[in-house]
Parts: structure tokens; sequence; C-alpha cells
């Protein structure tokens, strides 16, 4: 039972890190770009500068994505067998 908890918690992690990697890194560019490009006037207005918005758009999205490439890396390790449940696994005895 414990085998199909941890293929959970590293499934999860690893969809999580997905999303992590995909807001913070690409997702978090466009939006300070949009801010500029568009001239919205959400948080000031230095759309010429490279201001307050986008360095904090920047920092947030370093630290979603280091944090995504982490869990990302915890949720692959779900993948590994140990030699007993590979042993499991040929013999048809295992139920993840």
């Amino acid at each position: 039972m414990a085998r199909r908890i941890n293929l959970k918690r590293d499934r999860f992690l690893f969809y999580v890190g997905l999303v992590l990697v995909l807001v913070g890194g690409p997702g978090l560019t466009a939006g300070s770009y949009a801010h500029d490009s568009l001239r919205v006037p959400v948080g000031g207005t230095a759309f010429d500068a490279f201001g307050w918005l986008n360095q904090t758009a920047l920092g947030v999205g370093v630290v979603l994505l280091l944090i995504g490439i982490v869990f990302l890396i915890l949720g692959l390790r779900g993948g590994v067998l140990s030699a007993s449940e590979l042993a499991d696994v040929k013999a048809g005895g295992s139920r993840t």
C-alpha cells in the first residue's frame, strides 16, 4: 500500500512542478512583456524602463521556475523500482 501512496505523491509532484515551470518561465515573462507593450497601467506607468513591476515579475518567475524544476526532479523518482519491486512486477503480484 505504501508504494501506491508514493506513486500518487510522485505523480502529484510531477504535475505541480510542470505547472510551476510553465507559469514561472514563459508565463511571467509574457506578463511582464504585455504590461509594457500593451501599456496596461497596473502597478505604475514605467513602460519604457525595466521598473519595479518587471523586476518583481522576474523575481517571482525565477523562484517559481526553480521550485518547479525541483518538484519535477522529485516527481521523476517514481519511475525507479527496486529489485524486489521489479520481481513483484515480473511475477504479476504488484498492484501498482
